[in-house]
């Protein structure tokens, strides 16, 4: 895979299409948008569940056309680690970093010259990462203006805070509400949003819904009691269909005189409402539906009815089936069944919900089972996906783990989550290791050389001689490659090496995975420019790979083969080896590897000065790696056919 030069950018903005219609906040959005204008960092402040993000992109999509640059949403709700900030920043903005320039260099490089917004949503649990890679940004880039959206300020000097509460709803004196009676005229009540709100998301579930006089006071009740809080509407809309609007009420006030009696300082009382609410929903499940909810919020990018069916298979009570169970929750709003544009439909839960499901989970003693089980699962799927990478059904597996991303990377922090010592961090560690190995191809493909790459060093980290040699070593020989991806040569070099030596003092046992250590070896005496011991190595690779090794490993070292020999000025053995390459990914049906084989001829034939062959190669190359959307590799071919 050669490395990109510089950033590679797709499209002039990646804001969502929203589903459903914005209602109100027409002072809200003048406000926000004013905001805007004289301040280059506004962040919007409140509870989970008012709507910030909402408000969010349908400010930026009144004002994207003012940025000639663009506008980009970053979501970070799923994120759970720091470090990963910057990547992805850059990874919304379809950037991938220039060798040896640190990330964060490379995106003030990128930010600095442009005019453009970006949207950081979700921030309360990363607020240190982000108001550090602000201040290291907006110093640098003068056209540049950050939104974000958290449940607290990110304290960074030239913060503007606009808080986002409620949406706006009538007050009802206590005889109105004591004798159902209604103050308000029902047509007086669609001036305000919450009420709005509510019966336009009413109508979705229960078409006759609407405001009358006989249950307009219940509405406003409803509304009052909730604060107004977009997210709990929403969670008692979903309720029209089986309970009249006073039901809704009636229920709900026994809640809130209850969690509202007392107060917490420090904490926002809004808080208290929408836990409430959403204690409400939950207490209306059946326990076997409060169960599978309670363990659904493991997945942090939700999931398919197949991972479903595996994951939650022995739980099933007779007569009782996943589907049946899943649906009930569709139905009821606490789940987000996600189909437009999807082969096979994700359920989802609200973030807000999937977080207080984690504290039941916890409550309930069964987090470590659920959490292991949900490890092994996408340690299954992620080492099934695999060799799938380099067939005939490339493009399907790539675009599945890029659905499971962050499946996967939650599965790799509950790996190193275990306490130190014992066979259950040996377990989940070598799980970790695995998961990892399985997924440096897909990190390669997609440009996730240091997001792999500190993974890998972060398990490395908690390995020793406990874990199974043939795990260790291919997670470091993997490392050597994206050490090498990045660039970092010594780093390459001492993978390699490290391999090579452990397979060697295994002795007979070590033989199976010598060539696997070769390999990272060669690949760091590359990347040092020992290209003689690097060809030497190498061939010993091929001929091993040749007797017994995997149809994929053989392709990516001819590919790697024919680039030391170039380097070395042997053209002949270089078009050797990547007529080879060509030849056996034709085979495979291997529509990456067909590019890079097309790819490396091209620059074969410039070198030789023939650039029409040259030109006619890249094309063919820009087109496959069009199709795989493999942004990095195809900005390294736009380069050569620029050339």
């Amino acid at each position: 895979m050669p490395w990109v030069l510089g950033f590679y950018k797709m499209a002039s903005s990646n804001l969502p299409v929203q589903l459903t219609s914005f209602i109100g906040r027409q002072d809200d959005l003048r406000a926000v948008e004013q905001l805007l204008s004289a301040s280059r960092l506004v962040t919007l402040i409140g509870p989970g569940g008012s709507g910030k993000t909402r408000l969010a992109l349908q400010v930026v999509s009144q004002i994207s056309a003012n940025y000639t640059d663009g506008a980009w949403l970053v979501e970070l709700a799923s994120l759970h680690e720091a470090g990963l900030v910057p990547q992805f920043v850059a990874q919304a903005l379809g950037l991938s970093p220039a060798p040896g320039l640190p990330l964060l260099e490379s995106l003030q490089n990128f930010t600095s010259p442009r005019q453009m917004l970006l949207i950081l949503d979700n921030c309360e649990h990363l607020a240190d990462a982000c108001a550090g890679l602000i201040l290291q940004l907006l110093p640098q880039s003068p056209n540049l203006r950050i939104l974000a959206t958290s449940r607290e300020a990110l304290a960074v000097a030239g913060e503007t805070i606009y808080p986002v509460s409620g949406l706006a709803y009538p007050t009802v004196s206590k005889e109105a509400r004591q004798d159902g009676q209604n103050c308000i005229d029902p047509q007086e009540l669609k001036n305000f949003d919450a009420l709005n709100l509510l019966v336009e998301r009413g109508r979705a579930i229960s078409p006759q819904f609407g405001i009358t006089p006989e249950n307009a006071s219940a509405i406003v009740q409803v509304c009052s009691r909730l604060d107004g809080m977009p997210l709990a509407l929403e969670l008692a809309s979903a309720r029209l269909n089986v309970l009249t609007v006073k039901e809704i009420a009636s229920r709900l006030n026994d809640r809130f005189t209850l969690l509202t009696a007392e107060t917490q300082r420090g904490v926002d009382p809004r808080h208290h409402t929408l836990r409430a609410t959403i204690d409400w929903s939950y207490d209306l499940l059946k326990p076997n539906e409060q169960a599978l909810l309670r363990r659904m919020a493991v997945f942090t990018a939700g999931c398919t009815l197949d991972m479903l069916e595996v994951f939650y298979a022995s739980e099933l009570q007779p007569g009782e089936t996943t589907l049946n169970l899943i649906s009930s929750l569709v139905n009821k709003s606490l789940v987000v069944a996600e189909t437009t544009g999807r082969a096979q439909i994700r359920y989802r839960l609200l973030e807000t919900i999937r977080q207080y499901l984690l504290e039941k989970l916890d409550q309930s003693g069964e987090a470590e089972i659920w959490r292991d089980r949900h490890l092994d699962l996408f340690l299954t799927r992620a080492e099934e996906a695999m060799p799938k990478l380099g067939g005939t059904y490339q493009q399907l597996w790539l675009n599945w783990l890029d659905d499971e991303h962050d499946n996967l990377r939650a599965a790799l922090a509950w790996a190193l989550e275990s306490k130190k010592g014992g066979m259950q961090e040996i377990a989940r560690i070598e799980s970790g290791l695995r998961i990892a190995s399985a997924l440096m191809l897909y990190w390669g493909m997609r440009g996730g050389y240091q997001e792999g790459l500190d993974w890998f060093k972060r398990l490395l980290a908690r390995t020793d001689n406990k874990i199974s040699l043939d795990v260790r070593v291919n997670a470091i020989v993997f490392a050597s490659f994206l050490a090498m991806f990045l660039g970092d040569g010594q780093l390459s070099l001492k993978y390699g090496r490290k391999a090579v030596a452990l397979a060697e003092a295994a002795g007979s046992e070590g033989k199976p995975i010598m060539t696997m250590a070769l390999a990272g070896l060669a690949t760091g005496e590359k990347t040092v420019g020992n290209y003689p011991a690097a060809f030497a190595t190498g061939e010993r690779v091929l001929q091993l790979l040749r007797e017994s090794g995997p149809r994929l490993h053989l392709g990516m070292s001819l590919l790697s083969q024919g680039e030391i020999a170039l380097c070395m000025g042997n053209y002949a053995i270089a078009r050797e080896r990547w007529s080879e390459s060509l030849a056996e990914s034709q085979k495979d049906q291997d529509t990456y590897r067909i590019a890079h084989s097309l790819n490396y001829l091209g620059d074969l034939a410039r070198m030789q000065q023939d650039y029409s062959e040259a030109a006619s190669k890249y094309k063919e190359s820009e087109a496959l790696l069009r199709e795989l959307n493999t942004e990095n590799d195809l900005a390294s071919v736009l380069s050569n056919l620029g050339f």
